[in-house]
């Protein structure tokens, strides 16, 4: 029997081929099993990780109209946040901070610097600077946009001079000089940087007396949207979005669009609306000031822009149920008052210009109506006193607008009592609605429930619209690493056979700033200058711009071999992902493909290594080309890897 059992393994071994396992997949173009979704994969947007001030957002001064304020814990001081008063010693004179007629009610703070000895310097050192330089980052050459809003306070004596500095007030840019007259007035213009630095926007004071500003503003004069009323995004940023061909954009959150710990930290999609310097400030669940920059005209803007669905999400009148809560919830009443704050969402994006809502888009810059198909209402809620007040608004909804889904929040857990209760109400109460599913999980286990909507009914229809492998924490972070990818591209490929039950998915978060981040892992990491791709980023835009029209039947075997093979009408994609530590010899067998050459992109290296700001193309796609000759493809898979095969099926 030893002998016999000998010679068998002697058998396999000589079977296999030189330098790898074998792998097989087969498929036939002509056999489909489901229509996918043409909406599967889009954004997530989150004003977390400072991805919209100090990131998306590309105003590059900080706190810019002394608003900051930390609701949980306010002091007086937090108002100075990204300034220095008295920048060069020489000038002498004190500050305070003013709310006696305002630029705005919703702008109710502004500095008065009452000087005693000119001259006397102020700056913003937008973010991230230290003691050496700004961080206010200008590259030479280009042109920057500047305002503020000036006005004398009764014994101003002298001109306020403008320049872009470094860190000792040297300027680096034109000087521009402005006259404050006894009303609030906005100066503005425009100064080129003379070099590449980390820099300061600096105001000298030449004169003595008491001076009132509010609203100072720079931002780069070509940055993406400069005509928006918020004044752009940051271009880089935008161009990073476009290349995942996103076909949704949902924001403004996640926990910042339930707001938490009080009613006055609801987000208000009115206070993000109109001139910006009438946008009324928000303290951010992650820990600081919204600029309300990008609002939701911004965010309509950017949806159109990037051809995705916008899909806002509104509160629920609940607060974040994750969070400490300190006040109790609009009663049921309340709610019913509340809807009419999201039926003038709506019209503000769908109504004409003779609407009060539509009218305002118009005046904003936008007389056509958005596109909108989506609203989410709530977002990590569950148990009935979420589905009691959900139940009312999106009644109210559906009564005045048929054609919007609308998107029921399922909890922010993958497992266990609380998602499967809150699956037994959506079933009973809101079966024909869009199902909203959050959930962050070890990377295994992605590998492990790859099966998870294998049994869904598909009678109610799922967005998963927060999810990310995450990794054990290492240096502060959770790294992402090739792994974490392709364990999402694993997981991914489950997602694309059941496309007609999972209709969207998005990754979370979306962007983060180094040295400024809450959580981790994310997709894209930037600094003031430069933006880092991750494999996670590689793997969603890989996936992404090969999305099919059908699922192809198929099947496969191979070591931790995961696989899907899709179609449209003139392509195949075949979407292969292994996590064995060997590599394999895959022989593909696909009928109705003719012969000819195959597009392939590929994405490989070791499991545990990421990307970083030094080595930024450590892991990434790499494209390449394999033949095909009746309709059989022989190729090598890496070890840990993720190759998407794409094969023209007309000659």
């Amino acid at each position: 029997m030893r002998k016999c059992l000998a010679l068998l393994m002697g058998l396999v071994l000589l079977l296999q081929p030189v330098g790898g396992f074998a792998a097989t997949l087969t498929a036939d173009a002509s056999v489909t099993t489901i229509e996918m979704s043409d909406t599967l994969y889009g954004l997530f947007f989150e004003d977390i990780n400072h991805a919209a001030d100090g990131g998306l957002y590309a105003e590059l001064l900080q706190n810019r109209s002394f608003e900051y304020e930390d609701i949980l814990n306010p002091k007086s001081h937090q108002h100075y946040t990204g300034w220095q008063f008295n920048m060069i010693a020489g000038g002498k004179g004190k500050s305070s901070l003013e709310t006696e007629n305002p630029i705005h009610v919703n702008n109710p703070h502004y500095m008065r610097v009452s000087v005693t000895k000119a001259p006397y310097y102020l700056a913003n050192m937008g973010y991230g600077s230290n003691a050496f330089q700004g961080g206010v980052t200008v590259n030479e050459g280009e042109t920057y946009r500047f305002s503020v809003y000036l006005r004398n306070a009764g014994d101003y004596a002298g001109d306020v001079s403008v320049a872009i500095t470094d860190r000792s007030a040297h300027p680096i840019s034109e000087t521009a000089v402005f006259t404050p007259g006894e009303a609030w007035q906005k100066f503005e213009c425009t100064f080129t940087a003379q070099k590449s630095a980390n820099a300061c926007l600096t105001l000298i004071l030449e004169g003595t007396g008491s001076l009132d500003m509010d609203m100072a503003s720079l931002l780069p004069r070509d940055c993406f949207g400069a005509e928006w009323p918020g004044g752009g995004l940051r271009t880089d940023l935008v161009q990073t979005l476009m290349d995942l061909q996103p076909r949704f954009l949902r924001f403004p959150g996640g926990c910042v669009a339930e707001g938490s710990y009080y009613r006055s930290n609801f987000y208000n999609w009115k206070d993000t609306v109109g001139p910006v310097e009438q946008r009324k400030e928000n303290f951010n669940t992650w820990g600081y000031m919204q600029s309300y920059g990008i609002g939701f005209f911004e965010y309509f803007c950017l949806a159109e822009a990037l051809g995705a669905e916008p899909l806002p999400v509104v509160h629920a009148g609940l607060l974040c149920q994750a969070r400490d809560v300190k006040e109790a919830p609009l009663t049921l009443e309340e709610t019913r008052a509340y809807a009419q704050d999201i039926l003038d969402l709506i019209e503000f994006a769908t109504g004409d210009a003779s609407t009060v809502w539509g009218g305002l888009r118009a005046d904003m810059g936008h007389p056509e109506p958005f596109k909108l198909n989506y609203l989410a209402i709530g977002n990590e809620n569950w148990d009935n006193i979420y589905f009691d007040r959900y139940a009312i608004l999106s009644d109210i909804v559906k009564e005045a607008y048929p054609e919007i889904t609308c998107i029921v929040a399922a909890g922010p857990v993958a497992e266990g009592a609380l998602i499967n209760n809150s699956w037994r109400n959506i079933r009973a109460r809101f079966a024909d609605d869009l199902v909203d599913e959050h959930y962050y999980m070890e990377s295994q286990w992605f590998l492990n429930h790859g099966d998870r909507y294998d049994s869904y009914p598909r009678t109610t229809q799922v967005f998963l619209g927060e999810f990310a492998a995450h990794e054990p924490v290492s240096g502060g972070k959770r790294p992402n690493n090739l792994y974490s990818a392709l364990c999402e591209a694993a997981y991914m490929t489950s997602l694309e056979r059941n496309s007609d039950v999972v209709r969207m998915a998005c990754y979370a978060p979306l962007l983060a700033r180094e040295g400024m981040f809450q959580w981790t892992p994310d997709l894209i990491w930037f600094n003031e200058k430069d933006v880092l791709l991750t494999p996670n980023y590689y793997v969603q835009q890989m996936f992404s711009a090969s999305l099919g029209d059908q699922v192809v039947a198929s099947t496969a075997e191979g070591s931790s071999l995961y696989h899907v093979v899709t179609r449209t009408e003139n392509e195949m994609q075949v979407k292969v992902v292994t996590l064995c530590e060997e590599e394999q010899e895959l022989t593909m067998n696909l009928a109705g493909v003719p012969d000819g050459t195959g597009h392939v992109v590929q994405m490989t290296g070791n499991r545990k290594h990421q990307n970083s700001f030094a080595n930024p193309d450590r892991i990434k796609p790499v494209e390449s080309t394999c033949e095909i000759a009746l309709g059989q493809v022989k190729v090598t898979l890496p070890a840990n890897s993720v190759t998407i095969f794409t094969f023209p099926l007309t000659k």
